[in-house]
């Protein structure tokens, strides 16, 4: 413990009234010895207690004096009056209700002392709990996006393996000519999956657009965003089609493909 945390835990206050311990005493004047500040404060409480002492102090009534001399008089003829009144003179006493005025003070710093050191401690504690709160948000996250994952590809998987759907595998063109992406086509049910495999990223002001070549025309499939590698439900449903291509059109799409676009295409090989 340094001398500022020794100083807030009301020790001192205990010590100047005589309420510790001749161990504890003695560890307080050991303190003292070795920190400045711990002396100073235990001067400044003296001196605080004293001056709530002589605050508190009642002045007796005049014939008082008298009374105390009469009574003791007898008992001291030997010895000159001045014995008597020298120690009152030179040190007033702290009467015992006055004591318990300091001892309500001590107690008081005391409390704001203990209070003050467990609100730090609660503070300190609070911090970590905090931290301890953040840390389990941050792995539940992860854990729910890692969740999302897995099911992701495990539905993926399950359609990629699944003897239902076709795969097409679309292969690039001379306007890109590393490209390949797949479409997985079950035509019984209408449904249509697309993985952007190796499709470059597309300008901003730019999209990727489906078409499946039904009848010798081309029929929109749905637009195609990049930027998630994975199947891709297609919005427009194909019972139907010989062929399978990609265009790169202005974001939203066009009614009918770019051929000088075309990125990648794919025949449907008839089982």
């Amino acid at each position: 413990m340094n001398a500022s945390e020794y100083i807030a835990s009301g020790i001192l206050e205990i010590y100047v009234l005589g309420g510790l311990s001749a161990e504890e005493a003695a560890e307080v004047e050991a303190m003292a010895s070795q920190h400045p500040e711990v002396q100073e404060e235990i001067h400044r409480v003296e001196a605080a207690y004293e001056a709530i002492a002589q605050q508190s102090s009642v002045a007796p009534r005049a014939s008082l004096r008298g009374e105390i001399l009469n009574n003791i008089a007898p008992e001291s003829k030997s010895e000159p009056q001045e014995s008597i009144e020298q120690p009152l003179a030179k040190r007033r006493r702290i009467l015992p209700y006055q004591l318990g005025i300091a001892a309500s003070v001590a107690l008081a710093v005391l409390s704001s002392g203990a209070a003050l050191y467990f609100y730090n401690q609660w503070q300190g504690v609070e911090e970590e709990l905090s931290e301890v709160v953040a840390q389990n948000q941050e792995i539940a996250t992860q854990y729910e996006t890692a969740a999302q994952r897995a099911d992701r590809l495990s539905n993926d998987l399950s359609i990629a393996t699944s003897p239902d759907f076709q795969l097409i595998t679309l292969e690039g063109t001379e306007v890109s000519p590393s490209s390949l992406s797949q479409v997985y086509w079950n035509p019984t049910e209408s449904q249509l999956y697309f993985n952007p495999g190796s499709l470059p990223t597309p300008p901003p002001d730019r999209q990727y657009q489906l078409w499946a070549i039904v009848d010798g025309k081309p029929v929109s499939a749905g637009l195609v965003d990049t930027a998630d590698q994975k199947l891709l439900a297609m919005s427009v449903g194909i019972s139907e089609a010989a062929a399978f291509a990609i265009t790169l059109e202005p974001r939203g799409g066009s009614e009918a493909p770019t051929l000088d676009q075309m990125y990648v295409q794919g025949k449907v090989i008839k089982s």
